[in-house]
């Protein structure tokens, strides 16, 4: 029994034969112990697609006796690959409302792309039948948004919003599982899977050349497979379903051929001269090999368009070279016709083979030409860790399939499960939007509770590795609520107060008003509420409160200091309102008999008689006297005398 450390049996289950090797890798160099190649003996494959189980089975199995009698050994697992024709490329992108309270993490990132990714997996129903039934076999992000901007790395930043866009390849599981059920009736299991594609690209366009923009062409029997790589990567693949068989097809049209001579007689063109064979009547004829590419010509062109067009959708442009793979490029004129449809010199479109791989060594007789790529792309990338592995785990009890290409993550098996990302992040709960005395706010539902998930017990989150036949239990996020807040959590806090205004106690009494009506401050907030309330804390406010307007000139005194609008109102403080004093009335002082006397006059000066206006004197002589006395500073005064202010007057009886 041979281990897989030892060796790397690599399984090419193509649409026209299957390809065994055995290969053994000492440090760079990869050495060919054994190889066999045999065709099916019907039409158990078509298009790359396991039609006959049975009997794909009994060729693998046939292939691998072979090897396992010239290794003298047993094989016991074989690494494969599956069609390109299977793979669905989809890009499409997520996003999601993030506040800026919080740092976005890895995870948040991480969740993200996964939404796009099973965005990408909805997206692919509107095109095909049992979308559920895909692999994600991998995807690439594309781009990253942070409030609408371009971003290289989310984890760490503050934002509104993030985004992300990729592009996501699937896989559709039972191209999987027809390959696992035919590898394991042959008695092997499967160690690994690649894509054909991906197989091809590892040989002919390797790291070193991806810097280059190139398409790869790995024409087989049922399908045309295309990998295009660009600024250091893979950065599409694609397929058409015309390849080989198209060109077989056409020849038994035209040369009443079986399929089998067919593909016999095609296979022939490559050496020129005269082709021999017998056509389906019996007839043996001998056609100059020109006149047959000749009548194929038309599908060869056409064939090179479908690929040239591929190829533009793609890349978006004609590559700067194309490398040609598999045995359909061997077919006469394919590269003539590949190089107009895609407007390159001939010399950019070439057939290549294992001579691009200087480090492959040993028995490489049965693997001649640009057909033997794809089968020894298949021992490359399992044996430096590139393919994929079909692991079985537990999922909230259901055992999910996950197709991985390498260590696996919690993200991975729910996404393979079918779990949302977006259930595993509480939504916030629905905010509400109140008018406060004019002001419109906002106030923020409850925080969600995140989903708490656990692999084989132990709390994990999306980035934990998984293994085989671990056990993963996902507890649903659970949503935040509308606050539940009442009047008072919204306004200041309205406090009572007792206050001396005019002379007598006044108790002022906050007032709050929802929609007009009057609310107590217990009162739970609906959404949309205008509330109106009177603080109750300056002047303006009690004033208001009382419904008192100052008139022209008045003013508030607050504890008998003069008070503007905006000073504080205390419990127990006293407010009076100061009216104006009215203007002075007109007139100038005399002093009467050694008494100041107000002399109420229009101008500045007056006559003696005014005196008697603004002094109670009797105008008759009291008994016993009959002699009015009248004298200015001294000085004798009659009626008509002048007084201004100051004079010192005498007036009495004598």
């Amino acid at each position: 029994m041979v281990s897989r450390g030892e060796y790397c049996l690599a399984m090419d289950i193509g649409t026209r034969k299957v390809a065994g090797l055995v290969v053994e890798q000492a440090g760079e160099v990869y050495r060919v112990r054994a190889a066999e190649v045999i065709e099916h003996r019907g039409r158990a494959m078509v298009d790359g697609q396991v039609h006959d189980i049975p009997a794909v089975a009994a060729v693998v199995s046939e292939v691998k006796q072979s090897l396992e009698k010239r290794l003298k050994c047993r094989l016991t697992e074989a690494a494969v690959a599956a069609a390109g024709r299977a793979l669905r490329t989809v890009r499409a992108e997520a996003g999601r409302d993030t506040g800026l309270a919080s740092v976005i993490g890895p995870d948040d990132v991480l969740a993200l792309e996964v939404e796009a990714v099973q965005e990408a997996l909805r997206s692919l129903s509107n095109r095909e039948k049992n979308w559920a039934d895909y692999h994600c076999v991998g995807y690439s992000v594309l781009r990253y948004l942070l409030d609408a901007g371009p971003m290289v790395n989310l984890v760490g930043q503050r934002g509104k919003t993030i985004r992300v866009e990729v592009v996501a390849t699937f896989l559709p599981r039972v191209v999987v599982d027809s390959l696992y059920t035919v590898v394991e009736a042959a008695g092997l299991k499967v160690a690994s899977l690649t894509l054909e594609p991906i197989a091809a690209s590892a040989v002919v366009i390797p790291a070193g050349m991806r810097q280059l923009n190139l398409a790869l062409i790995d024409i087989g029997a049922g399908t045309s497979d295309i990998a295009v790589s660009d600024r250091g990567t893979i950065v599409g693949y694609g397929m058409v379903p015309v390849a080989g068989d198209e060109i077989s097809e056409r020849l038994s049209q035209e040369f009443l051929l079986d399929f089998t001579t067919a593909e016999k007689v095609k296979r022939a063109l490559v050496g020129g001269g005269q082709v021999e064979f017998v056509d389906v009547v019996g007839v043996r004829r001998q056609v100059e090999a020109e006149t047959m590419v000749a009548a194929v010509a038309g599908v060869v062109d056409a064939l090179a368009r479908e690929v040239a067009e591929k190829i533009i959708e793609i890349n978006g442009r004609p590559p700067q070279a194309i490398i040609c793979v598999g045995g359909g490029s061997l077919t006469p004129g394919i590269t003539t016709a590949l190089a107009r449809h895609l407007d390159l010199p001939e010399s950019r479109v070439a057939v290549r083979g294992l001579e691009v791989m200087q480090n492959l060594k040993g028995n490489l007789k049965k693997l001649e030409g640009p057909k033997a790529v794809t089968p020894v792309g298949i021992a490359v990338t399992a044996r430096s860790q590139q393919a994929l592995e079909l692991a079985t785990l537990m999922v909230n009890g259901r055992p999910v399939r996950l197709l991985q290409s390498r260590q696996g993550r919690v993200a991975d098996a729910l996404l393979a499960a079918g779990l949302s990302m977006k259930d595993l992040y509480g939504r916030p709960g629905p905010g509400l939007s109140v008018e406060i005395n004019g002001e419109l706010i906002f106030v923020k539902g409850t925080p969600g509770q995140p989903a708490r998930i656990t692999v084989n017990g132990e709390p994990a989150a999306l980035e934990t590795p998984i293994d085989f036949g671990d056990d993963i239990d996902v507890t649903p996020a659970v949503p935040g609520q509308e606050p539940a807040c009442t009047l008072k959590e919204l306004i200041p806090a309205l406090t009572p107060k007792r206050i001396t205004f005019a002379g007598r106690s006044v108790y002022l009494e906050p007032k709050a008003f929802v929609n007009g009506e009057a609310a107590s401050l217990e009162d739970k907030v609906s959404d949309k509420a205008r509330i109106t309330y009177n603080p109750l804390e300056t002047v303006r406010d009690v004033l208001r409160y009382l419904d008192r307007q100052l008139g022209d000139g008045e003013t508030v005194m607050v504890n008998g200091a003069v008070a503007q609008p905006e000073t504080p109102v205390y419990d127990g403080d006293s407010l009076e309102i100061a009216r104006p004093l009215s203007d002075p009335p007109a007139g100038f002082v005399v002093i009467v008999n050694g008494q100041e006397i107000f002399l109420p006059v229009e101008t500045e000066t007056a006559i003696f008689t005014d005196l008697f206006k603004a002094l109670d004197f009797t105008s008759r002589p009291p008994a016993g006297k009959k002699n009015l006395v009248m004298e200015i500073n001294g000085e004798k005064a009659a009626f008509t005398s002048t007084i201004v202010p100051g004079d010192e007057i005498i007036l009495r009886w004598e």
